[in-house]
């Protein structure tokens, strides 16, 4: 899709790290943040408003509402921000072109080991990892602009 400069999976959604690193290394002027809990709850949405940068856009989504939002295409310079693969799975199967994604922050839960240094999963995020991968998307690790991207398809067998 053009304009869409990068799709992230990080449950953290907007922090410094994706703020300061992300949208300079990616040019980015809008960052949309698909997630149904987010999108249904007004205090986290004006947490993620003051987090960002003011000169830089924020949507935040459901994943019905996302699939409208990408379907008018993007005009602007577009960071797609998900807390998980299966919202990807979601938009991917209801037309929305997504080329590749990077895993950079799958934090620790009782139901997720650990994947790849810091980056956990459960056996459904594999799973869903999975089925990207067989919708030909590129999905890898890629903490900070700065680091090698690692191929999740090595890390799920």
């Amino acid at each position: 899709m053009q304009n869409l400069v990068l799709t992230r999976i990080d449950d953290r959604l907007i922090h410094g790290q994706v703020m300061t690193a992300w949208i300079k290394n990616k040019g980015a002027d809008q960052v949309v943040i698909v997630d149904d809990g987010t999108a249904n709850d007004e205090y986290m949405i004006e947490v993620l408003e003051m987090a960002i940068p003011e000169e830089i856009a924020i949507g935040i989504f459901t994943k019905e509402e996302g699939v409208q939002f990408f379907s008018q295409g993007l005009e602007a310079p577009t960071i797609l921000l998900v807390k998980g693969p299966d919202v990807l799975n979601y938009l991917v199967d209801h037309g929305i072109e997504i080329t590749e994604v990077d895993v950079g922050g799958m934090g620790t839960r009782k139901d997720r080991s650990v994947l790849y240094k810091n980056i956990s999963t459960s056996v459904d995020e594999n799973q869903q990892f999975k089925q990207l991968i067989a919708k030909n998307v590129n999905v890898f690790i890629q903490v900070m602009p700065q680091d090698k991207p690692a191929d999740v398809a090595k890390f799920l067998d």
